[in-house]
């Protein structure tokens, strides 16, 4: 008999409903309260294969245990090899992965509000229909969320066929604090593949724990601020999120370089940062105290154990809100295939495309309607994004604004949320009326004269990703690093980092050819707010090249550290394969929206936004044997 699958095609719904940011989702009591009780009975299912739709098997899904999840497989499919990390189907596939969660949450609340009785239950069935995975915007707010951020928690809802008024349960499990896991046996099983001996003792998932397994939330806020403010009386001399983001949201145009860190040689702007490198970090750091002695590794730091961590979701669900925001703004880009000798299950072609299957994700319960990425990446004709066409949507996307025709409207309609959200005020200081540019490079004078302008500084970097077994973490300064690296992440000279997130490639097909293909991995850092916050006493503009090359020349430094045993990698371990990494600095003009030119308007969406882009060769090229770019490089 056929194995049956479970059919992903988004919770019913007259009109797609909102996810929300977590701390505002939290405000409506009636959805918060059942999403909670409903993650609870999900996640007290079993954990065998007997329960394919329970949380720990379809949180398996993203790794270990690496079985077949509801499909058959030949005797050459490597079984539950679903990894996407690196190619073009990152962004795809992951979609249907939040939608197969969000049903099976909405599947549990309404047999919680069925319970209840006839004076409660339509109210909270109706509730429980609205029910969509929540979002933790990082990039706003890099904090752990206050409500996931406690291990007990308080609920609050009806008592089964009762009209006495709801009760609130105090002091329960939080289900979104960690995962249980239930077994000694199965955590022997599924995570000793991994190499993380801690995992098989520890009866719950953790978040930079101490060596006790011990989470350490506060951690996790201190890695993702940069640099840490640990003292308000250092000037922040580094760049949050916002920015970075507020950059590749508008002008990254190509869904290939937006979307996973595959290298793409002569990738222009800021088109070396993706936003899979931004997704990396958050789960990097999100996992493992890399500030404490003698501190473990955290399951959002192993991809075969991150979706077990609750947090994932929330993760994923901000990272799935981006593309669409994304999609929104570049609506006329088309998906681009990849080329792939990687061995993610199944091997059926050389080439990612968009009609390459998202395994294990189905429409139908047959496997006769698989989910591809050409219904998510839709270009042209699309009737607006398509997370409406599955029934959810995000605050910045508007459903008046969702119908066929209407492309153009709702990229500006989005363009100016994302503005509002992660753009600097047009009183920010570090913007300037005319930049040192030549004349000729300028937009029309109307526009120049209405604008606001600033040369934008990144690090560009490629670097082989499989350079160590494991993974490994490249930290960059403006000024001394130190030799300890448990102070790398608190020095307050720290600017940013690019990560590695891949799995032992003994248990990941789409790593082992990875490994075996010798892909590059590119990312980088945003250095502009850095640079102007930590030379804003000096005199130095961000515009004074000169200066500014001469300045970078002898702060700019990089460290890197070896995620398993949190050891710098060495130079001499660098230069044993002189091509192992490139690490560039660029800068170029950028033309930035004001009141009097807004950012949906159709003015400021005409004119240029990039100019006078260069790459500073004499930055790096005196550091070419710790991995600086040359002039005679490949770039």
């Amino acid at each position: 008999m056929a194995v049956k699958t479970y059919p992903i095609t988004g919770v019913a719904s007259r009109v797609p409903q909102p996810r929300r940011n977590i701390n505002d989702f939290v405000k409506d009591p009636l959805q918060w309260n059942l999403f909670l009780q409903a993650m609870i009975n999900f996640q007290s299912q079993g954990e065998d294969t007997h329960s394919p739709l329970g949380y720990y098997q379809v949180a398996g899904i993203h790794g270990t245990p690496y079985v077949a999840w509801l499909e058959e497989v030949d005797a050459d499919d490597r079984a539950g090899d679903y990894c996407t990390h690196g190619t073009a189907l990152f962004l795809t596939w992951h979609r249907p992965y939040l939608l197969l969660l969000e049903q099976r949450i909405v599947e549990e609340a309404l047999t919680i509000a069925k319970s209840f009785s006839i004076k409660y239950r339509a109210e909270y069935e109706e509730a429980a229909l609205k029910i969509r995975i929540p979002y933790w915007d990082w990039a706003t707010d890099s904090d752990v969320p206050q409500s996931i951020r406690f291990p007990k928690t308080d609920i609050t809802l009806p008592q089964v066929g009762s009209d006495a008024p709801p009760v609130t349960q105090r002091d329960v499990p939080n289900p979104m604090y960690s995962y249980g896991f239930k077994t000694s046996v199965r955590r022997q099983r599924d995570f000793s593949i991994i190499g993380v001996r801690e995992m098989v003792a520890w009866e719950e998932t953790t978040r930079c724990p101490d060596g006790k397994g011990i989470s350490h939330p506060e951690i996790v806020d201190l890695q993702l601020r940069t640099p840490p403010e640990n003292n308000p009386g250092i000037p922040n001399c580094g760049s949050s999120f916002r920015d970075p983001i507020f950059k590749l949201l508008t002008l990254v145009g190509s869904y290939g370089a937006f979307g996973n860190t595959g290298w793409q040689t002569g990738s222009p702007g800021a088109n070396n940062i993706s936003l899979e490198h931004y997704h990396n970090i958050i789960h990097n750091f999100t996992g493992t105290n890399y500030i404490a002695e003698g501190s473990k590794e955290g399951h959002m730091t192993e991809v075969a154990t991150a979706a077990f961590d609750p947090i994932f979701w929330l993760h994923h669900c901000n990272i799935d809100r981006m593309y669409a925001l994304w999609q929104a703004i570049h609506y006329e880009a088309p998906f681009e295939d990849q080329t792939t000798d990687y061995t993610r299950m199944p091997l059926t072609k050389a080439i990612d495309d968009a009609s390459t299957t998202l395994r294990p994700f189905y429409k139908d319960e047959r496997h006769t309607v698989p989910w591809t990425s050409s219904m998510i990446q839709k270009s042209g004709a699309a009737a607006g994004p398509t997370v409406f066409d599955y029934n959810y949507r995000y605050p910045e996307l508007s459903v008046e604004l969702s119908g066929p025709g209407m492309q153009r409207e709702m990229a500006s309609y989005v363009l100016k949320q994302v503005h509002k959200l992660y753009g600097p005020p047009s009183t920010d200081e570090s913007l300037v009326d005319i930049p040192k540019v030549p004349r000729d490079l300028l937009p029309p004078s109307r526009i120049v004269q209405r604008g606001k302008f600033r040369r934008e500084w990144l690090i560009f970097l490629r670097v082989r990703k499989y350079l160590i077994p494991g993974n490994f973490i490249i930290f960059f300064f403006l000024g001394e690093a130190g030799d300890d690296p448990h102070q790398w992440l608190l020095n307050e000279n720290r600017v940013g980092v690019v990560s590695t997130f891949k799995s032992t490639t003994d248990i990941c097909g789409n790593c082992a050819g990875q490994e075996e293909a010798d892909q590059l991995l590119s990312g980088g850092v945003d250095i502009t707010n850095a640079l102007y916050n930590k030379l804003a006493s000096t005199g130095l503009a961000l515009d004074d090249q000169g200066e500014m090359e001469s300045w970078l020349t002898e702060n700019l430094k990089w460290r890197i550290l070896k995620q398993n045993d949190k050891t710098e990698l060495t130079s001499d371990e660098l230069r044993e394969n002189p091509d192992n990494l490139f690490i560039g600095v660029k800068s170029f003009v950028l033309l930035y929206p004001t009141d009097e030119l807004p950012a949906d308007g159709e003015e400021f969406l005409s004119a240029p936004k990039i100019i006078d882009e260069k790459i500073h060769f004499s930055v790096t090229e005196p550091q070419r044997r710790h991995g600086g770019l040359g002039r005679q490089d490949p770039y």
